[in-house]
C-alpha cells in the first residue's frame, strides 16, 4: 500500500532552459508572500561550491586526475564522479568532448535514439556516458537535491511545475515527464515556456493588465534563449462581460538562439586572424567562442563601450608568449549580429526551406535558415484563415528570454513589426515592457500554479496543432508495397479543454486481441499547406508533406485472453481538462476502448474503457 502524500506547503516552478535552468517558489497558503528564485547550491571551482539564482544545464565528465581530488563533488554527494552547473560549463570550454550541452534539445531529434546513451557525442568512455533522457535526469536530480539540501520541506511533497518549449512534440514531452520520473519526481506538470513567461508579465501587473489590454488584442511573446527560439500567440477576448486570455498559435521548434550568435562572432574573428596568419584549432576555437559571448554581451548592454579586447593563449610550450589578441568593435557586433539575424525584410520574405546535404556529422538539427524575422513571418503568415488574411496579426508584443535583454535586437525585432503592420494597414504594435528575462519562465510556472487555484489570472487553452491517427487503406495486397495510410484528423487546431468532437457518420475496423500500433501525426497553425483547416474527419492524404508524424502508440487492446479479430467502431475524441487527449473506439452500443494520448503530461497508454 502507497503511503499518502502529504499536504504540499509551497508550488516550485522549473525553468528547464536549454543553456540556463532556473527555480522559482512561493508558500501556496500565504496570500501575503511573494514568488522567490531559489538559489541552487553548485560546483563553481574545482572544489568549490557556491548557490547562485540559475544552473547551467552542462553537465561534465572529469578528467581522471581530477576525479582523484573529487573536485566535482557536491556538498551532499561527494563521490559523484561529473558536474552539473557553471564549473561545467567552463570546463568544457577547454575540453569540450567530455561535457553534455543542450541535452533538452535531443528530446526533439527524431533521427536519433533519445533513450541511448552516447552523449557528450566524442566521449570515450561509454561506460560513462548518458542518454539524453538520463542528462535531462541528472539536471532535475541536481535541483531536486538542491532544494532538499537547505529546505525543510522535501521537494517531492511540493506541487510542481516543469516547463518546456511551447513547440515541443507530444513526445519530447514526454520524453520530459520520463527524465523527471528518473529523477524520482512522481507529480508534475509541464507548461509552455511563452506562456509562463506572460504569466509573470501578469504577476508583475497585478490588476492592472486589463488597463493595458483591450478585447481583440493579440500579444506575440517572442522568447529567444540561449539555443531555441519560440513564438507563441495569446489572445485577449471577452467571456460574460469580462476579459479573458487565450493562447490561440505556437511556432515550430527551433534550435535558433543565443548560441547561434556566440559562433556568428568566432567564426567572424577566427577568419580575421586566420587572414593575420594565425591558427586557431578547434581546442581554441572554443574558448574563442566563450571569450567572443562574454564580448557580445558587455557590448550590447553598456552603450559606452566601442570595443572588447579579446585575448586567446596560444597552444603548447610557447603558452604566454604565443597568446593572440584581438579587438572586437561594437559597430562589427551590430552589423554581424543585427543585420544578420535580425534583418529588416518584407514579409513575403519567409524563412527558407534549404536543400540539405545527404551526409551530415552527428547532431543538433539546428535551424538551417538563421534570419530569426524570417522564421517569424513564417510563423505569422501559418497563422492567416480563408475568411481574413492576417487576421491573427499582433498587436502587443512581449520579449523574453536571455538573448533579449539586447536592445538592438528587441528594437529591430520592434521596427520589423511595425513596418508589416503598416504594410497590412493595421496600426502600431505596442509592447508591454516590464520583462524579466533571466526568471520570469520559473516565476510564471509558479504563478501558473496559484492561477489554477483561483489565485491569478488564467489562459485558457486550446490545441496548438492539428492531431490526427493513421488510417490504412483497404485495398488488394502487392507484393512488395505497403497498403496506403491516410491520416484522419481527430482533433482539430483550436479544439478547447473539456470539449470533445464525435465523429459518428463513420465506422472504422479495429483490431483487437493482437499488438498493433497507433500512428500519430500533427500540422502546426491554422491551416495545411493545401490552404484548407482540418477539420474533425478530414482526411488527408498526402501527410508526408503536410503533417510531421509523432511516436507511434503499440499496445494490445481487448481481454487478455481475447483471440485476435475485428470489430467496428465509431471515433469520439475529448480535450479533457487535464490536457489529456481522449480517443474513445466504440463498438455500437457494447464495449468501448479509450486510447489516451497526454498532451500535458504526454504519458502515452492504451486501456479499455
Amino acid at each position: 500500500m502507497t503511503s499518502k502524500k502529504k499536504a504540499s506547503k509551497y508550488i516550485i516552478g522549473i525553468d528547464l532552459g536549454t543553456t540556463n535552468c532556473t527555480l522559482a517558489y512561493i508558500k501556496k497558503d500565504d496570500d501575503s508572500a511573494a514568488i522567490q528564485q531559489f538559489l541552487i547550491p553548485q560546483i563553481t571551482r574545482d572544489g568549490e561550491e557556491e548557490s547562485l539564482p540559475y544552473l547551467p544545464s552542462f553537465i561534465y565528465f572529469p578528467l581522471e586526475e581530477e576525479l582523484k581530488s573529487q573536485g566535482q563533488g557536491i556538498s551532499w554527494d561527494k563521490e559523484r564522479t561529473f558536474a552539473v552547473g557553471k564549473y561545467a560549463k567552463a570546463r568544457g570550454e577547454d575540453c569540450p568532448d567530455r561535457v553534455i550541452s543542450s541535452a533538452k534539445s535531443w528530446l526533439c531529434h527524431y533521427g536519433i535514439d533519445r533513450r541511448k546513451k552516447w552523449l557528450p557525442i566524442a566521449f570515450e568512455k561509454e561506460n560513462s556516458a548518458l542518454s539524453p533522457v538520463e542528462a535531462i535526469k541528472e539536471i532535475l536530480s541536481h535541483l531536486k537535491e538542491s532544494w532538499d539540501s537547505s529546505m525543510d520541506h522535501p521537494f517531492l511533497e511540493q506541487e510542481i511545475f516543469i516547463t518546456v518549449p511551447a513547440s515541443f512534440d507530444p513526445s519530447a514531452k514526454q520524453l520530459v515527464e520520463e527524465a523527471a520520473r528518473l529523477a524520482g519526481f512522481t507529480s508534475q506538470i509541464l507548461l509552455e515556456e511563452p506562456q509562463a513567461a506572460f504569466y509573470s508579465w501578469l504577476y508583475r501587473q497585478k490588476d492592472t493588465w486589463r488597463e493595458k489590454l483591450q478585447v481583440g488584442d493579440k500579444i506575440l511573446v517572442v522568447d529567444i534563449g540561449g539555443g531555441t527560439t519560440d513564438f507563441s500567440l495569446i489572445q485577449v477576448k471577452e467571456n460574460d462581460g469580462s476579459l479573458s486570455l487565450e493562447r490561440v498559435a505556437v511556432g515550430s521548434h527551433l534550435l535558433l538562439g543565443g548560441d547561434n550568435l556566440d559562433y556568428a562572432l568566432a567564426y567572424y574573428i577566427k577568419e580575421e586572424l586566420e587572414n593575420q596568419n594565425k591558427v586557431i584549432d578547434d581546442w581554441q576555437f572554443q574558448a574563442l567562442k566563450a571569450a567572443a559571448s562574454h564580448a557580445k554581451e558587455i557590448l550590447l548592454s553598456d552603450s559606452e563601450k566601442e570595443m572588447v579586447p579579446i585575448t586567446l593563449m596560444g597552444r603548447g610550450s610557447r603558452l604566454i608568449g604565443g597568446a593572440i589578441k584581438f579587438e572586437l568593435q561594437k559597430s562589427v557586433v551590430l552589423d554581424l549580429l543585427v543585420n544578420g539575424f535580425f534583418p529588416s525584410i518584407g514579409f513575403e520574405n519567409q524563412a527558407l526551406n534549404e536543400r540539405q546535404m545527404a551526409f551530415q556529422e552527428k547532431g543538433l538539427p539546428f535551424a538551417r535558415d538563421a534570419r530569426v524575422t524570417s522564421q517569424l513571418a513564417s510563423f505569422l503568415a501559418m497563422q492567416s484563415n480563408n475568411e481574413e488574411e492576417n487576421s491573427l496579426f499582433p498587436t502587443a508584443l512581449l520579449f523574453n528570454g536571455g538573448t533579449m535583454k539586447a536592445e538592438a535586437f528587441r528594437d529591430r525585432l520592434h521596427s520589423v513589426l511595425n513596418d508589416w503592420a503598416a504594410s497590412f494597414g493595421k496600426p502600431k504594435i505596442k509592447l508591454l515592457g516590464d520583462e524579466d528575462y533571466d526568471f520570469a519562465v520559473s516565476s510564471g510556472a509558479v504563478y501558473y500554479g496559484l492561477a489554477i487555484k483561483g489565485k491569478g489570472v488564467r489562459i485558457r487553452s486550446s490545441l496548438s496543432q492539428s492531431y490526427f491517427i493513421g488510417i490504412e487503406e483497404a485495398i488488394p495486397a502487392i507484393p512488395g508495397r505497403e497498403p496506403p495510410l491516410k491520416a484522419l484528423c481527430i482533433a482539430p487546431y483550436g479544439m478547447e479543454e473539456g470539449s470533445q468532437e464525435i465523429l459518428a457518420s463513420q465506422e472504422f475496423a479495429l483490431t483487437l486481441g493482437k499488438k498493433v500500433f497507433f500512428r500519430f501525426f500533427s500540422s502546426n497553425g491554422l491551416k495545411s499547406t493545401s490552404g484548407n483547416p482540418p477539420k474533425m474527419g478530414s482526411f488527408i492524404k498526402n501527410w508526408k508533406k503536410d503533417l510531421i508524424e509523432l511516436h507511434p502508440i503499440e499496445t494490445k487492446l481487448g481481454d487478455e485472453e481475447e483471440e485476435e479479430k475485428m470489430v467496428f467502431v465509431t471515433l469520439k475524441a475529448s480535450f479533457t481538462p487535464l490536457g489529456s487527449l481522449e480517443l474513445s473506439c466504440q463498438e455500437s452500443d457494447k464495449r468501448s476502448w479509450v486510447l489516451e494520448f497526454d498532451l500535458r503530461k504526454e504519458e502515452e497508454k492504451a486501456k479499455v474503457g
